[in-house]
């Protein structure tokens, strides 16, 4: 595989989950957060966008946190990208339990800034791509704000291929009955 780095967003409120963190869920017998980092365990370097307090949960990643804090998933990509130092950068959300069945086929993405995956009915799965670092870094530099912004908006420039990933690798945990809890 080519070398590229890793930001996996793990910060938010778990308002639908009454404040419990996503990161901090089990699935299969290890937390969401702990499957994304495995997912992506290929990565040069990995950025966790979170809390300090995930530091004994993280290794050797990096943590940083937005600015100011809980500005959204964008302004959590850009407190990121500084220290990303690949050509290219995956994104995940860290509440996809089985995420890991989507990163062969977007690392062989072929677009010309990255690739980006698509459900089954098309939709653009905007928490899961990669593109070319420069390229993520000038969408960024092109915002006059990232607080509060659509990550689509933000990566609506960049020409991403739209790949077919695994159903799987898109499940989702935002409430208790996505865990199987409700």
């Amino acid at each position: 595989m080519d070398d590229f780095d890793a930001i996996v967003l793990a910060g938010g409120t778990a308002r639908r989950l009454g404040g419990t963190p996503k990161h901090a869920l089990i699935v299969e017998g290890r937390t969401l957060l702990a499957r994304t980092l495995e997912a992506v365990s290929g990565a040069e370097s990995i950025v966790v966008v979170g809390d300090a307090d995930l530091r004994p949960l993280v290794g050797d990643a990096e943590i940083v946190r937005e600015d100011p804090p809980l500005a959204g998933p964008a302004a959590g990509i850009g407190a990121a990208l500084p220290y990303v130092t690949a050509e290219r950068v995956v994104v995940l959300a860290c509440d996809h339990p089985y995420v890991a069945d989507a990163l062969e086929p977007l690392l062989g993405g072929t677009g010309p800034d990255g690739a980006i995956a698509i459900d089954a009915e098309g939709r653009r799965q905007n928490l899961t791509f990669i593109a070319r670092t420069d390229a993520l870094r000038a969408a960024v530099a092109r915002q006059p704000s990232l607080v509060d912004l659509a990550v689509h908006c933000l990566i609506e420039p960049l020409k991403l291929a739209e790949i077919a990933v695994p159903a799987r690798a898109l499940l989702d945990v935002d409430t208790w009955e996505d865990l199987g809890h409700g």
